[in-house]
């Protein structure tokens, strides 16, 4: 499933320039997926470098926000996601998803 959730994120940051910071999904099976976006071009991977904004998400719930599924703000609130580092920043991509 990383890699197909790799995938959409990879999709998903195409269609945007850089947004001037890193972020990473951490995932509770010990994986991460890196999206380094403080300059163009917008790179994904699994690196495990720091970030300004780290989510930490179930991969069930990271692909079900990124098939439009569940609302991002949904996930933070019912606590299936947590979100570290700046919430600004963490706000600014909402539009990944969905």
């Amino acid at each position: 499933m990383l890699e197909e959730l790799t995938r959409k994120i990879e999709e998903a940051v195409s269609k945007k320039t850089a947004f001037g910071f890193n972020v990473r999904f951490d995932l509770d099976d010990g994986e991460s997926i890196y999206v380094q976006a403080k300059s163009e071009p917008v790179k994904v991977s699994s690196a495990k470098d720091p970030a300004d904004t780290v989510f930490k998400v179930s991969e069930t719930n990271l692909d079900a926000m990124l098939d439009g599924k569940l609302s991002p703000m949904s996930a933070y609130i019912t606590g299936k996601m947590k979100i570290e580092g700046d919430m600004s920043k963490a706000m600014q991509l909402s539009s990944l998803f969905g």
